[in-house]
Parts: C-alpha cells; structure tokens; sequence
C-alpha cells in the first residue's frame, strides 16, 4: 500500500477520533495563505490544517498541503501561553514532506500569535523551523529553514 495514499486519511481518522473533553473545547479548520500564494513554495500550494484542543490552552494540529511537485503532511502538538486563539503560541512536531523524486520526515517547531477577531473566526501568524528535511527533498541551498505562516482560522 502506498504510504502517501493512506497516510492522508490516517491523520484525518486520528484527528476526528480525538473527543472533545468540554463544551469550551473547539475544532477548527484553517488555511495558511502564504502558502497558498507563495510562488516559493511549489508556486504555491493547496492547504488545510484542522486543530483539535486537548485543554483550555493546549490543541493537536494536523496539516495537509499539496502542489505541483510537492506535498507536506504536518501533526504537530500546539500550547497557548495566553488564551486558546487569543495570544501567543509554541508549537513542535513532525513534519513529512513528499516530492516528486524522494521523501523524508522532519521536525517542525514555529512561534506565533493569534488574535479573535468575531465568534468563530481568528486571524494567526507564525514563524516555522524545518529541520531534518534533506535538501533535496525540501528544495532548499541548507537545512534548517525558515517558512513563515498567516492563516485565517474557522472555530466551531
């Protein structure tokens, strides 16, 4: 079985499996759009992430993005230091990028901030470190990089 065809669906199955453990507990669904529109990342590439809260500050993500060449697979483990989607963010986990010639896993950390802006809806930024990705693989002159990261975020 190949590994990109059933890796997809494994994290989604995992991430729709995780309980909500109170009513202040929230799902949310995201799209990073200096990916989408980055000419640097694979002239761009489709993108999804969904966040699961495990606690009042703590929350699962698990990302999917995909271009012409390219695709990368994120589950990382996110911790507030203010308040859930009101103010910064840690973030750590790995990473799986999938070219059109090889593969590998990495890690992937990222600081940011997020900010409510109307009931449901968050604006966030972030900055990421790739690291573990072979350059070729990442397309990169050397590894660790820099990804930078702004994302509209839907919380229901």
């Amino acid at each position: 079985m190949n590994l990109k065809k059933a890796l997809l669906p494994l994290v989604l199955s995992a991430a729709v499996a995780l309980p909500l453990q109170a009513s202040a507990m929230t799902h949310s669904i995201s799209t990073d759009l200096v990916r989408l529109v980055d000419n640097n990342m694979d002239n761009g590439m489709f993108n999804l992430y969904w966040q699961g809260s495990l606690s009042r500050n703590t929350a699962i993500r698990a990302g999917y993005s995909t271009g012409d060449d390219l695709s990368i697979v994120d589950v990382t483990f996110k911790g507030y230091i203010d308040r859930y989607h009101q103010g910064a963010f840690y973030e750590a986990g790995l990473t799986w990028w999938d070219g059109d010639r090889d593969d590998d896993i990495g890690f992937m950390a990222a600081l940011g901030y997020e900010r409510t802006l109307a009931p449901h809806f968050v604006l966030g930024g972030s900055v990421q470190v790739v690291a573990g990705i072979s350059e070729e693989v990442a397309q990169r002159a050397e590894t660790p990089f820099f990804l930078p990261s702004l994302y509209i975020l839907f919380a229901f």
